[in-house]
């Protein structure tokens, strides 16, 4: 017997709307804006209370699951944060325990095509016991996941549901999840071992981050967590120098899974892995990488728009700078520039974007062989030129700053290519463009969708948002119902 499909949460949906962006734009609340204050008042809960973390943070795709109807009763701490955000209790939320009929009807029934069911017994998390077993459902196959407690809290149940929403294999998924059990430790059985094992880690980062560049987080996130379980699975059995160089690759690692969940729009699990990557890279004596760790909580500030901190970081990522690979050098200055330009210092930031193009990188294959920052060409440094124009409010500087840059962007980096049309887009419907906006944001949505980049895919919903008054014009509503279609 299949369930009925679920009634929208209407109440849940408009007491959201009830409130206004915290950007200052007029706009009602977006998913990801509630899920980002949500999940700040759980961290200050936790905090509070001494807790450890339980859960991998709140996200858009969290909040469209409920407002569907999908999902009417979250977990504790979900609800808590609801009803404390929002200002009102479950039943004002329309929020209520929703229990199949029959008990069998949830464990048999297949569903449509592409939902995601997940089931865990969270008890035996908090007790310590193991493995835990989770089993999905998705397109009528079950997956049973069976999982050490250890990699379930360091990773957090939410991830892996949203490994599956980013349309990740199954099968791979449920490979390497399974690995990640078995693996306690690796048996090195001789030197040449391990150096085959390092050359192989140092390949596979090459090889993932021309994936992500290419494809997107969709399909890198999970080799990336692979690889950093083999690097713990190495690490308890390695001493000395042997051990510092798994570190400083589990560093790089750690670093990569920070930016594809950053992407995800996954603030906390990126947080995360950004401070791993910070510790690895620390105990490793790795300089470089810490500096690119700081340099990554600066691109981080700069998702709150502060300034202090973006420019403050920045600054400390590059003081000893003449240690730092080129491209990481200027990497750090497109990223100080900005933090300029939210402040308002338009001379300071172009002076830094010009001593930019100094150590700029020529990398056409996406694969960070120059190291990290090899993705700052110089029309990468053009295009974020047009970022400072935009964040300065001179839209029609930035229009013509980024349609030159566009036109340089190397193939492979396709991510990169979508980000800089969305933001292009703004700029447009700043400069009451409005067609050429809707028709830009249009081009970056299938890269952003099929990418998996919920960064750029909140840009441009938030974009058509301010559209809606010029639904009359048939770009804008072609692409007002391609969102509405992906929503529904």
């Amino acid at each position: 017997m299949t369930r009925a499909a679920a009634p929208p949460n209407h109440q849940l949906r408009t007491a959201r709307k009830r409130l206004l962006s915290p950007s200052g734009s007029g706009r009602p609340l977006s998913r990801q804006e509630l899920a980002d204050a949500c999940n700040a008042a759980l961290e200050r809960r936790y905090e509070a209370h001494g807790r450890r973390r339980r859960w991998a943070g709140m996200t858009e795709k969290t909040f469209g699951a409920l407002e569907r109807g999908e999902v009417r009763w979250p977990n504790d701490d979900y609800r808590w944060a609801l009803c404390t955000v929002l200002g009102a209790d479950e039943r004002g939320l329309g929020l209520y325990i929703d229990r199949p009929t029959e008990p069998d009807d949830e464990a048999n029934s297949t569903g449509e095509s592409g939902v995601l069911t997940l089931a865990a017994d969270a008890t035996s998390v908090e007790a310590g016991r193991d493995p835990v077993v989770l089993r999905l459902q998705l397109d009528g196959r079950e997956i049973v996941l069976p999982l050490s407690r250890r990699l379930l809290l360091q990773v957090g149940m939410g991830s892996l549901v949203e490994a599956f929403a980013l349309g990740q294999h199954v099968d791979l998924l449920h490979e390497i999840m399974t690995q990640r059990r078995q693996v306690e430790r690796l048996v090195v059985t001789s030197p040449a071992h391990l150096d085959e094992i390092v050359a192989h880690l140092r390949e596979q980062w090459h090889a993932l981050v021309r994936t992500d560049n290419l494809l997107g987080p969709r399909f890198a996130l999970a080799g990336v967590l692979n690889q950093i379980t083999v690097v713990e699975a190495l690490r308890p059995v390695l001493r000395d120098k042997q051990r510092l160089e798994i570190v400083r690759l589990g560093a790089k690692y750690a670093e990569s899974a920070a930016w594809l969940y950053e992407d995800t729009c996954s603030m906390a699990q990126a947080r995360f892995w950004t401070s791993r990557a910070m510790e690895w890279a620390y105990e490793g004596d790795d300089e470089r990488m810490l500096a690119w760790t700081i340099f990554r909580r600066s691109q981080q500030a700069a998702a709150t728009r502060d300034a202090a901190n973006v420019i403050g970081l920045a600054q400390a990522a590059r003081r000893n700078e003449e240690r730092l690979a080129a491209p990481t050098r200027a990497a750090i200055r497109v990223q100080e520039a900005y933090g300029h330009a939210l402040d308002g210092e338009e001379q300071g930031s172009q002076r830094l974007l010009d001593e930019a193009h100094t150590w700029a990188a020529s990398d056409t294959a996406g694969d960070a062989r120059d190291g990290h920052g090899s993705y700052c060409t110089p029309s990468y440094i053009e295009t974020q030129r047009a970022n400072c124009w935009l964040a300065s409010g001179k839209p029609k500087k930035a229009i013509t700053v980024y349609e030159d840059g566009l036109r340089g962007l190397p193939a492979v980096y396709q991510r990169n290519r979508a980000g800089a049309l969305s933001r292009l887009a703004v700029a447009y419907l700043a400069d009451a463009q409005v067609e050429r906006a809707a028709s830009t944001a249009h081009a970056a949505l299938p890269v952003a969708r099929s990418s998996g980049s919920t960064r750029i895919l909140e840009e441009i919903k938030a974009l058509s948002a301010d559209m809606t008054s010029h639904r009359s014009l048939q770009c804008v509503t072609a692409l007002l119902d391609d969102l509405t279609s992906e929503d529904s």
